[in-house]
């Protein structure tokens, strides 16, 4: 009788490993952390370019080309609380997500907290924007406004996060490319337009965190 042939019962684990790589809980607090760095543009972004708690005045002691009067800085709290606490809530949900094993419902939960950091940083936005029913430049509107000021650079970061989720959903070889390439794209979006920041830091560190764990790429 012949032994069992040795090396033939080892079990081939290795295409079934999951890849190391950054941790979600890391991916998320670095979001958090650049998403507060860049808080203070989201005020500028409001008051100075979208003028919202402003009004506008042409002539007399408005000068003949017309300016803005803005609030000062206690009239911004409620984008603080809408934006920032919005975000908060966003980053604790991503914290808590990262205790769940590496699965694909894990991956979607992250991919649709950056949905919503993008998609109520939209909606908070233009809704603010067009409230305003005061007299304006001429020939100016605020949804003009939004999509001129906004929009850009958000739709770049919504193109980045799609191009980011079809990585964390195939799995395949280009995977991590796509992943990245998203991010990269978001990154350029928010430099377009930095005061998005508070919702696109965030938005790029659950894409980050959704493509953490999975199986090796076949």
């Amino acid at each position: 009788m012949t032994g069992p042939s040795r090396g033939m019962t080892q079990p081939a684990t290795s295409a079934t490993r999951p890849g190391r790589g950054l941790s979600p809980a890391v991916a998320v607090v670095v979001g958090a952390v650049l998403a507060f760095l860049i808080a203070p543009a989201s005020v500028g972004l409001f008051r100075e370019a979208l003028h919202n708690n402003c009004s506008w005045g042409i002539g007399g002691a408005w000068g003949h080309e017309g300016t803005w009067a803005c609030g000062d800085g206690i009239g911004y709290l409620g984008v603080a609380f809408g934006i920032g606490g919005v975000s908060a809530l966003l980053l604790l949900a991503g914290l808590l997500a990262a205790i769940a094993p590496p699965t694909r419902g894990r991956t979607a939960t992250y991919l649709t907290l950056a949905a919503i950091s993008l998609g109520w940083f939209a909606w908070w936005s233009f809704s603010s924007t067009v409230a305003y029913t005061g007299p304006r430049p001429a020939g100016e509107t605020g949804a003009g406004l939004w999509m001129a000021v906004v929009l850009p650079g958000l739709a770049l970061c919504s193109l980045g996060l799609f191009v980011g989720a079809m990585g964390c959903l195939t799995r395949r070889r280009w995977s991590s490319a796509a992943v990245w390439s998203g991010v990269g794209l978001m990154v350029m979006g928010t430099a377009l337009q930095p005061g998005i920041g508070i919702a696109t830091a965030v938005s790029a560190g659950m894409l980050a965190a959704a493509a953490t764990g999975g199986g090796r790429a076949r």
